[in-house]
This record gives structure tokens, sequence and C-alpha cells, in this order.
């Protein structure tokens, strides 16, 4: 479509830099269902789910939330001190009270002279977040913030939601002048109090109710459509993405919108222009293909309703079946990682800049959070785009490389009840001129520490401020050890780090994160939560 009449929608204020990070383990959705004594049909179809990420023992959060921010700052080759803003968006808590933003600029080294915020809307939360960055940069009150969203997505096993969980993060960092894309002037927005999902306070599992859920994310998406485009006036879009539950809920809505809007649609079709994506699609996806079947038909009855020629229909149908290029593609990430919530949008939106985007471009997104709210927008490609998201981690790294859980390894992390192997090891730089990597602190007990002149000391009251720096790919320089059945870590103080599993001495190993908890029945630390740098094997 031609973009060059809507040059003036856009800001100067968009996205520099994005990462992203899941957990490797996976649960094959068609296992699940045999399993559950479920036609495979039903998910691979019926919802077009593959497979579910799973949170490993002690991942969390912030421990994907590190991650995701750590390959956002490498791709774009930006320095930590220059963010004044850290936000994060999600409806995984941590805490009830200590913000999961401050944790995250401790430990990645962002600016001591930064805002930090935690958002919590449903699957809105990194939405409203770069919605405040943006603001907050137009008037000059910060120049460079990270944006965060990460979730769990956890259901009951046995439960009509339990194949739609996930687990993911992204990280976006917004500026002015940015290379990969920029954001609109205005955006649609629509709240309400609908009851279509939510989860009591000190639960763990959600409530959800089938088809009325469904309906009013169909409802508000298409409202939140409609007030951008009275806020904007006429526009045109070269993709269109929208927040996925599970994958078939956005094919749900553009059959909705292609159908209750087709003048949009109509107006800009016969000057569609066709240009094919970067790269192919990573593997074969049949449960899309059954999902458009119907599209042709559905754009023929439009037409002909709206008075068009036989004629002028089969140019347009031309055009229509080049729709699995711009509105199909980024629904892989959902069909293999699930519902990562507040990451969901964003992580399609990073599919389509590695896979397909090109400068000038435009894209339309739909945001929705439960409860409710729904925020549209558009993104216009910046000429940039290639020197940062070229670089790995790509999407295509984490489609790739995953480790298959069975239905009953599956079980037993959900109910908490996987008890992982550690080791301990000595490491050094994996290349010695690569100095990526992150520095801690730490009392002599393994207690992580603030840098902060007056409050660099342990609150549990142990002594000791140690400097260590992890660096992002190590080797492995000794034979790991058994880590001790205590919650002693003060091995982090002797050069030694936490290691999963046991590999071979040698080895690559890539930085990771995981919490631990302090004893139970301690009263003096009880709810103090620590994240021990924790080591996995490199599998790139």
């Amino acid at each position: 479509m031609p973009s060059s009449s809507q040059a003036n929608l856009f800001s100067k204020v968009g996205i520099d830099s994005i990462g992203f990070y899941t957990p490797p383990f996976y649960v094959s959705l068609d296992e699940l269902a045999k399993s559950r004594q479920v036609n495979p049909k039903k998910f691979e179809e019926g919802l077009m789910m593959r497979e579910m990420r799973v949170p490993d023992a002690g991942e969390d959060i912030v421990t994907m939330s590190v991650k995701a921010a750590q390959n956002a700052l490498i791709r774009g080759n930006v320095n930590p001190r220059e963010i004044d803003a850290v936000f994060v968006g999600t409806e995984t808590i941590t805490y009830a009270v200590k913000s999961v933003s401050n944790i995250l600029a401790e430990i990645l080294g962002v600016s001591a002279n930064c805002l930090t915020q935690d958002i919590y809307n449903a699957c809105a939360g990194a939405t409203l977040a770069v919605l405040n960055a943006i603001g907050l940069i137009e008037n000059g009150i910060i120049h460079k913030a990270l944006i965060i969203g990460a979730d769990i997505s956890s259901y009951p096993l046995h439960s009509p939601g339990e194949p739609t969980q996930g687990a993911g993060s992204v990280a976006l960092i917004i500026k002015k002048n940015p290379r990969i894309a920029t954001f609109s002037h205005k955006f649609g927005k629509v709240s309400g109090n609908v009851n279509d999902f939510f989860r009591p306070a000190g639960e763990k599992d959600a409530q959800v109710f089938g088809k009325y859920s469904v309906n009013s994310y169909l409802n508000f998406q298409l409202r939140a459509f409609d007030d951008l485009s009275k806020n904007l006036g006429k526009f045109s879009a070269d993709y269109y993405v929208f927040h996925a539950p599970f994958s078939k809920l956005p094919v749900k809505f553009l059959q909705k919108l292609i159908t209750e809007r087709s003048e949009h649609f109509i107006e800009h079709a016969l000057n569609w222009e066709y240009k094919p994506p970067r790269s192919r699609l990573s593997s074969h996806l049949p449960s899309i293909r059954y999902s458009v079947k119907h599209f042709p038909s559905i754009i023929t009855n439009i037409l002909l309703h709206h008075g068009f020629s036989r004629q002028a229909i089969s140019k347009l149908l031309k055009t229509a079946s080049n729709l699995k290029h711009y509105f199909f593609p980024q629904l892989e990430v959902p069909m293999h990682f699930g519902n990562i919530y507040s990451a969901s949008v964003w992580a399609q939106i990073l599919y389509i800049f590695e896979k397909s985007a090109q400068p000038d471009d435009i894209l339309y997104f739909g945001s929705y959070g439960s409860g409710a709210t729904c925020i549209s927008g558009l993104m216009k490609i910046q000429p940039k785009i290639e020197q940062v998201v070229r670089n790995e981690p790509q999407m295509e790294h984490f489609l790739q490389h995953k480790k298959k859980c069975s239905i009953k390894e599956y079980e037993r992390i959900h109910l908490g009840l996987l008890k992982p192997q550690f080791s301990i090891g000595k490491i050094e730089k994996y290349s010695p001129d690569d100095d990526r990597g992150i520095v801690l602190h730490y009392c002599d007990e393994g207690c992580l520490i603030p840098n902060i002149p007056g409050l660099n000391k342990c609150p549990q009251g142990h002594s000791g401020y140690h400097t260590v720096f992890y660096p992002l790919y190590a080797k492995l320089i000794s034979d790991p050890i058994e880590e001790p059945p205590s919650h002693n870590y003060n091995f982090i103080n002797h050069g030694k780090v936490r290691i999963i599993g046991n590999p071979p001495k040698g080895s690559k190993l890539e930085y990771n994160m995981r919490r631990v908890k302090a004893p139970e029945g301690n009263s003096s630390v009880k709810g103090l939560l620590n994240w021990i740098p924790t080591y996995m094997p490199a599998d790139w």
C-alpha cells in the first residue's frame, strides 16, 4: 500500500531496539491432547496452537526480563547507562509491594537517575507502558526508555485454558529518531468494566468465560480500530497484528474486521503492492492454511455486495491470495510459544520486523487487555531497521532451539514439584575480548545488595560487599561439583557460579538467572526473594 501520503500521521518517537526471550522447555499440544483424551484437531485447528512454553523451576518474570532486556541492549549496541526509564508491563506479580522495574534497573545497570514503574492492566500492560514512555519523551522528561512485557500464563491442569498457556518476555528501547519504527501521533483507545477474565488476589490460576470472553475481545478490538480511524482519519497498513490469547482468535477478528469494515480494505486493495518477505516461515503451518481457506469466498461476497464486477473481483482475489504474507505469518509466535499476555502482541511485531518489514511499511496493532481495555495504533518502519534486527538472537533461534517436556515432566513443573539439578563450577569469559555481561554486588552470604552509597549493605545484617562480573558467555574451566543441599550461596564470592545440570569441563555456558527463596520458617527473612546468576549450556 502506498504510504507517502500518510507521513504526517507519525511522530519522531519509536522503537530503537528490541529483544525477546522464552524458556527453552516446551510441551507438544498433540501429546497433551492425547493425554487429555481430546481430539488433537481441537488444539491444532480449533485454537491454531501447536506448542506451549513452560518456565523452568525458579524461572520467573524477573529472570525472563533480564534476558530479553540484555538481548535488546546488545542487538542495538545501547549503553544501559543511557536508559533513564524502566517500565514493566505484566500481570504475573512477583511482589505485592516492590516494583520489578527497580530490580531490573539494578541488575541491568541503567542510570541511577531513572524512572521506574510497573503497570498492571492484564495483557495491555506493556502497551500502556509504551504510551507512557512516548509522552514522557515528547515532553523531555526522559530521553530513552526500556519497556518490558513479561508474563507466565497459568491455568489449572485439565482445564479448557490449559493448552493456551505460555511464557516469555519482550524488551523495547524507545527514543526519538529510532532505527526500527516510529509510532503514530494518535492512538485508538477503549475501556470498560467487563468480567471476561480475572484472577482473584492470592490465586495462581485465572478464570475465563469461553464465548463471552471471545466476544469481549472482538468487541473491544473493533471499537479500538474505529477510534483510531476517527482520530487519524483514513489510513492503510501493510500488516495487521493483534493480541493473541490463542492463534485462532486474531483470525476470527480479522474476518470480522474485513466483513464489517470492508470499505477500509476495498479502498486500498486495488493499489496493494505485494512485497515478498525477506525470509519465509520457518516451518510448515497447515493450521494457518485451514483457517484462511474461507477468506476468498468471504471477500468475493463482500465485493459483490459493493457492486464490483467479476473481472475486478478476480483481480482483487489475486491480491487476497497474498493475505497470508501480511496477516498470518506472525501467528507462528503464539502458535509455538503460547499466550504470553503482555508480551504477546509485541513478540508478533518483532517477528514481522525480522522476517518481512521494509522501510516505509506501515503496521497496525491492536493490544487487548482483559477487564477490559484495548489500544490500537500504527508504526512506520524506518530505513535503518536492518542495522538492528539482523543481529542475534532472532526469533528464529527460539523457535528452533528448544527442549521437549513429557506430559509428566510438565505436570511436575506446573505443580511446583520439579527439583532441578544444579552444579557449581569456575568460569572465565568465553572470548577474552568480549566484555558483555552484568555486574552485581553481594554480601558475604550471597545476598544480592544494591550499589548505592549508604545502602550498600545486606538488609539481613550479613557482612561484606563484593563486586562480581558475570560474562554473557563463559567457558567452564573446572569439573563441576554438585550443589550442596543448603541455602548457602557464598560460593559466588569465590569465583564460582551455579550451573544448570552437570556439563563437562570446557563447555560453553550462557548467563541466565534463577530465583531462590529463603528457607521456610525463617521469619526474619520471610518473603525475601533473591536471584542467583545461574549459567546454562549454550546451544549457539
